[in-house]
């Protein structure tokens, strides 16, 4: 927050309605912008720890730092399509995603082809993870989208 007032209780209730800093005019630019540095660098810090998220759905397991997927230790080997919409289902647990939420997320806002390319990517997910450890992680929500359970069954 970059303000012209000065008094204690105006510097309090800033921090306290979210402000990360606080600096009253006059000011030095030096010190504007070694304070800026010091957001981003806190901000970059926090992202990299925030970044190392790990997923896990059974004895599968999907780190989003190193981009990885196993299940019950052994390396699944995906697409970056399939990674992320592996991970947006982890992410979004219980909540039924519909094709339209895939194809923006996944694809893209400007993906101009059909919808029916969710279905084909699920189908390539479900054969390499599903298919393989004979397990029905990803499930059909007819006429909606698909889902991930907490359960495994």
């Amino acid at each position: 927050m970059l303000t012209a007032r000065d008094a204690v209780m105006d510097k309090v209730s800033g921090l306290d309605m979210g402000a990360n800093d606080y600096v009253t005019k006059p000011f030095a630019i030096e010190e504007l912008l070694a304070r800026i540095r010091v957001l981003i660098r806190n901000k970059e810090s926090s992202e990299s720890t925030e970044n190392r998220k790990l997923l896990t759905w059974d004895r599968l397991t999907l780190d989003s730092a190193s981009h990885t997927v196993e299940y019950n230790g052994e390396a699944i080997d995906l697409t970056k399509r399939e990674f992320t919409m592996l991970e947006l289902m982890l992410l979004n647990k219980n909540i039924v995603l519909t094709r339209e939420t895939f194809l923006e997320r996944v694809w893209g806002y400007d993906y101009m082809g059909e919808t029916n390319v969710v279905d084909v990517y699920v189908r390539y997910l479900r054969g390499k993870i599903d298919d393989v450890y004979g397990i029905n992680m990803i499930r059909t929500v007819r006429g909606i989208g698909y889902v991930i359970k907490d359960e495994a069954k």
